[in-house]
């Protein structure tokens, strides 16, 4: 990475404190989903009231990302983490210490405080690398596989122990260890760097520099000081980064994002309900999401050397369709009980989607210079926010309406395939346009080699 002077060993500690971010985040999440049914007894509410509360600790990632991104960006990541980390585990006590569903909201919208917390540990872990990169985003988004693994049995053996309330008591205890990902965050010595752009290249928005000569560093001084806000409307554009949806492939992908949370926060947190409803037992319900955390870890794990030969477009393009067709499936199995079909199938879907995670990573590590890779890393957690949100209340609602899972993992399943229509339109009208720019080219030069070099 020109012009940055990093520790690669501390680069490291950085990953493993996204890693911890990732674990922490999701499998808290996974968690409350196994407690869906004590709370929806405990409070006397429909399905779909409790599963849009849980949703909410992902879902106001939606108003957490923007702040945490704009008060790293003016202050420090490192403090920024550290606190949202403290408020997201005071959220997680006070639900379990909550009389009523309102308490019980508003506690859970305080958890939502870690996804802040996790996307600047994200957004901070990808300056630290540049070849490495593709391995670093891997080991990192393990995390979200190993919380998936083991926090849903952990929370089964809490709750049969100490109850729901103790259960969620122990978790804000669990999630203080977030703080330390916080702390991990030493800044970054980076010289000043030339912005300069490209319009030929078909992932690109802003690629960094190194400045080799003194015109260099005077252009971007100039360029600079041209650039800085000089109105409160102006500082906000400036530390949410607005102008990084100029671009139709980040577009693309933050729509793809939405999908992306819907599909995969409708998986978290119904998968064990929907085992249970179908008359497994808690422990084999809860395994199936085990199954598909060792999935996505393999997923996760196995991407590196896959992106050796596929392109990650390639590969959140396949990975995508696995990933649906793994949720079609549900439905089937139950018909005929098969728990290992099920568990079969969560496994699938897991690979896939800890293959297309990181490759969705991978893209915007691609396409966005490294001084924006903050505040593009909280817009793709914006909208997988608001796509948990909306999981959250439609999937719930639709159990509510026909008494089973089927029409939820059905409607997840569709939701999956569709979040690749964007990624096809936006690439195919590069496609042409790149070609049309190709052609016109060509013809120029044709042009330009048939004039007479003199006249008689």
């Amino acid at each position: 990475m020109a012009g940055v002077q990093i520790d690669h060993g501390w680069a490291w500690l950085v990953c493993y404190g996204a890693f911890t971010a990732l674990l922490l985040e999701t499998g808290t999440v996974k968690a409350l989903g196994v407690l869906l049914p004590d709370l929806r007894e405990q409070f006397t509410t429909h399905t779909w009231i409790v599963g849009l509360m849980i949703s909410l600790v992902p879902g106001f990632g939606a108003v957490t990302c923007p702040l945490a991104g704009a008060l790293s960006k003016r202050f420090s990541g490192r403090y920024t983490v550290m606190i949202f980390s403290f408020i997201s585990s005071m959220g997680f006590i006070i639900g379990s210490l909550a009389p009523s569903v309102p308490v019980l909201l508003v506690s859970l919208v305080i958890a939502g405080f870690s996804i802040g917390a996790e996307v600047i540990v994200m957004g901070e872990m990808a300056k630290y690398f540049d070849e490495n990169y593709s391995l670093a985003n891997a080991f990192s988004q393990s995390g979200l596989s190993v919380g998936v693994m083991i926090m849903p049995l952990l929370t089964q053996l809490l709750r049969d122990i100490y109850g729901w309330r103790g259960t969620m008591l122990i978790l804000g205890g669990i999630n203080l260890h977030m703080i330390i990902s916080g702390a991990l965050l030493r800044p970054i010595n980076q010289s000043l760097s030339n912005f300069h752009d490209d319009d030929d290249d078909e992932f690109h928005i802003y690629q960094s520099t190194e400045p080799n000569n003194e015109l260099h560093q005077t252009q971007y001084s100039q360029k600079c000081a041209g650039e800085q806000p000089k109105s409160l409307f102006e500082n906000v554009l400036y530390y949410i980064d607005l102008k990084l949806f100029i671009n139709s492939h980040f577009v693309s992908l933050i729509i793809y994002n939405f999908g992306n949370g819907y599909c995969l926060t409708g998986w978290v947190i119904y998968l064990v309900p929907f085992g249970l409803d179908i008359g497994l037992a808690p422990y084999k319900a809860t395994s199936l999401s085990t199954f598909g955390g060792i999935g996505n870890l393999i997923g996760n794990l196995v991407f590196p050397f896959v992106n050796r030969r596929f392109s990650s477009k390639t590969i959140l393009y396949l990975t995508t369709a696995i990933s649906g067709l793994a949720l079609a499936v549900n439905p089937i199995f139950e018909l005929f009980h098969s728990y290992v079909g099920l568990m079969f199938a969560s496994a699938v879907f897991g690979c896939g989607r800890g293959m297309a995670i990181v490759a969705l990573y991978q893209i915007v590590k691609e396409c966005i210079e490294d001084d924006r890779l903050t505040n593009a890393v909280m817009w793709v957690n914006v909208s997988y926010s608001l796509g948990s949100v909306a999981s959250g209340f439609l999937s719930g609602w639709a159990y509510d309406a026909t008494g089973n899972y089927t029409t939820s993992f059905c409607i997840l399943s569709a939701f999956t395939i569709l979040t690749l229509v964007p990624l096809l339109i936006v690439d195919k009208a590069n496609r042409t346009r790149h070609s049309a720019d190709k052609g016109n080219r060509t013809q120029y030069s044709t042009l330009k080699s048939e004039e007479p070099y003199g006249v008689d």
